[in-house]
């Protein structure tokens, strides 16, 4: 029996439950996935690079696209839905991968005592990472304000708040889909006008998609005092050298890449592709992770210092930042961006780390728990 031929693009990981399906895998890159690749293809698994619409497909067999990330703005879904070509995505996926982004943003950018303290914390987007986002920053001590308006209801203790209101907290994370669907478009939702809400001494981070602020608007905030996080760029995979000086941190759109969500981005898509090519699986594709163990004397230090001695201990932001601006003064280009991705080390997600916190304090331990981290017993 001739098995399902499924192109993948070579930088998704292949688990061990995408290699137990019964079909045949084509491992292409991303950037070079061609019509002819899908002539005789049954699906296409794939990432942000490849754009996916009609010049792709419309000579192609394709019954299921996945792709291993939440947004799909790169997937004309008009055009699949016509040709009644099934779509899943990753949501969810790198939710805990980019929230210790965040949380590794406030820390480098020195607020994570004021964050603890009651700070306020302007989220735009709730969607899998709104939340996950939200839940950590609550527990840790933050006054979380969330602005969607695609959603009506919140869980207990969120509040929904008009976008005037989440840009003024003190520190301002973006995580909404891009899209220009009527009548909420968030595609430049951060506009002129935006600036205008924005505190002078705010922490600004683009952690989302780079499409939901002008580069414009961010040398506007710079030129305020607004402090740049930025992993995500207006026009990339094109980078301003201007732009990225004036970031505090700079990063080519990791923010969600662990490992944890590496294996997840796969996993997700497997029962709705083993569904719509009608394949014999059990579903059971998440499995559980091996932790790694952190040793660490929190003994001495007071209980905010304890747990930015544990971040410390596993922050990659510095790095990354450093990495990146080396790399990319050897070449501005839209293809050095894409290879610092393709080969970007991956970090250990804080859910997959298990700290020997000896001689923490229970309060430490608490703030420990609440930033993400497993704590040995």
């Amino acid at each position: 029996m001739t098995l399902p031929k499924v192109v993948i693009d070579s930088a998704i990981w292949v688990t061990p439950s995408l290699s137990a399906l019964p079909i045949e895998l084509v491992s292409i890159r991303g950037t070079q996935i061609a019509p002819a690749d899908l002539k005789d293809a049954n699906a296409l698994l794939t990432r942000t690079v490849t754009r996916v619409d009609v010049n792709l497909l419309q000579d192609s067999q394709i019954s299921f696209v996945g792709t291993a990330s939440a947004g799909t703005d790169h997937i004309d879904t008009g055009y699949l839905s016509e040709r009644g070509i099934k779509l899943a995505n990753a949501a969810g996926c790198n939710a805990g991968a980019v929230a210790d982004y965040v949380l590794d943003a406030i820390y480098q950018c020195h607020r994570l005592e004021s964050l603890i303290n009651g700070a306020t914390v302007g989220l735009v987007g709730y969607g899998a990472v709104g939340r996950h986002l939200t839940e950590r920053l609550s527990e840790l001590g933050g006054k979380v304000k969330v602005c969607d308006p695609f959603i009506s209801s919140t869980e207990a203790g969120v509040t929904l708040y008009a976008l005037p209101e989440v840009l003024g907290c003190s520190i301002v994370s973006l995580h909404a889909a891009l899209h220009n669907d009527q009548p909420h478009p968030s595609a430049q939702m951060i506009d002129n006008t935006a600036v205008g809400y924005i505190s002078p001494d705010a922490l600004f981070i683009n952690a989302g998609r780079g499409g939901l602020v002008t580069e414009k608007v961010l040398h506007s905030l710079a030129d305020r005092g607004v402090t740049l996080v930025l992993d995500t760029w207006p026009d990339e995979p094109s980078v301003s050298q201007e732009l990225l000086s004036r970031a505090a941190f700079a990063t080519p759109h990791i923010a969600g890449y662990t490992r944890t969500a590496k294996s997840n981005a796969t996993d997700f898509l497997i029962e709705p592709l083993s569904r719509a090519l009608g394949l014999n699986n059990p579903f059971n594709t998440l499995e559980s992770e091996d932790t790694k163990q952190v040793m660490v004397d929190l003994s001495r230090q007071s209980d905010v210092h304890g747990l930015m001695d544990a971040m410390t201990a596993v922050s990659r932001l510095a790095q990354d930042d450093v990495d990146f601006r080396e790399a990319w003064k050897e070449s501005q280009t839209p293809g050095n961006f894409e290879t610092q991705r393709a080969q970007y080390r991956l970090r250990d997600q804080y859910s997959a780390l298990t700290f020997q916190a000896l001689n923490a304090s229970t309060e430490l331990r608490r703030l420990m728990s609440a930033a993400g981290f497993k704590l040995a017993s």
